[in-house]
């Protein structure tokens, strides 16, 4: 049995640079991994929202976009997929929806905790919507903007009020009022965005930073 490498040369018709290019190219595009060793080679791979969020936030830097920005673009896409979700969501979806908030108010005192479940929150809203454009891009702005790598941290009465939020959306995707759904949304999202201008305002108004 032939070497992966020289089984693709053979296959193709390439040579070894070209073949190596290419594997190359498709590894920077999160498409493949390269497996080292004897029985390594290129190994496919689904690429995942961070994929776009190392380019988009090396573009941001150069651009010299603030999280200000990446917050206010949050504001924007993410109540059309509140919107949407009114109109898609199911009895099970809106019973994962209340677990998040079950989970984050019964341990208010962790904070680890309120982080997995807020993010939680807002990918099953994405999902439900369906609309897998607005969903990629939400999730690769949520990875760029993410306050819990950047040092933010949440007061136990932000975190009780952030669940409180999370519960307004949740009647109204359980009415499937769409309207209401995105209005609570914007509503929430303009209250962490004051929270952080309020807490962290040097860190909300400086550059994004790109680390890789």
């Amino acid at each position: 049995m032939l070497p992966p490498e020289r089984n693709m040369i053979e296959t193709l018709g390439v040579g070894r640079t070209t073949l190596r290019e290419a594997l190359r190219l498709l590894e920077t595009r999160g498409v493949i991994t390269i497996k080292s060793g004897p029985r390594g080679g290129p190994v496919v791979r689904r690429p995942r929202p961070s994929d776009l969020s190392e380019a988009l936030t090396l573009i941001l830097e150069f651009e010299q976009s603030s999280l200000r920005e990446v917050f206010e673009a949050r504001i924007t896409l993410e109540p059309m997929l509140a919107r949407l979700a009114a109109r898609n969501i199911t009895p099970a979806q809106l019973g994962i929806l209340q677990d998040t908030i079950d989970s984050m108010t019964g341990k208010l005192d962790n904070h680890d905790v309120f982080l997995d479940e807020n993010q939680r929150f807002h990918s099953v809203v994405a999902d439900v919507a369906g609309n897998t454009v607005l969903c990629v891009f939400t999730e690769t702005l949520k990875t760029v903007a993410d306050g819990a790598l950047a040092g933010v941290r949440y007061t136990i009465n932000r975190r009780r009020a952030v669940a409180a939020a999370h519960q307004r959306i949740v009647d109204a995707l359980r009415d499937h009022d769409g309207d209401a759904a995105a209005d609570m949304m914007t509503q929430h999202l303009d209250e962490a965005g004051r929270y952080w201008s309020r807490k962290y305002g040097e860190l909300v108004a400086d550059p994004v930073r790109w680390a890789h």
